[in-house]
């Protein structure tokens, strides 16, 4: 079995990941390592016709996730720190890898926070 971990997400994290801090609504603070997609990410509407949005988000790795102690709903309006900018987590969708969703990616959809 090809380890997907190891041989892809490993070194596209070194080389392009950034860390964020995430402030989960029920008080808790975890540092993830993310690939910085804010410039927008394409993905489908949820209309039934086949129209594509430009949302800003981040990718994180789902097993650092769960290294963590957390899963995708603990992220669910959660605060996000990037950079100097603040931004709230307002959907999640799985990005799987071929071995499965455990050690895939899980996008993180987000909005501008002013707070």
């Amino acid at each position: 079995m090809i380890d997907f971990a190891a041989l892809l997400y490993a070194p596209i994290y070194r080389a392009f990941g950034v860390q964020a801090t995430f402030a989960c609504l029920y008080g808790d603070r975890v540092e993830l390592t993310v690939i910085d997609q804010t410039s927008g990410v394409e993905v489908a509407d949820a209309s039934s016709i086949d129209v594509k949005t430009i949302r800003p988000a981040v990718t994180i790795r789902a097993a650092d996730l769960a290294a963590q102690g957390f899963d995708a709903a603990d992220l669910e309006d959660a605060q996000l720190v990037l950079g100097d900018r603040l931004w709230r987590v307002k959907a999640t969708m799985p990005k799987p890898a071929p071995s499965g969703e455990a050690e895939g990616e899980l996008y993180l959809f987000l909005i501008e926070d002013t707070a």
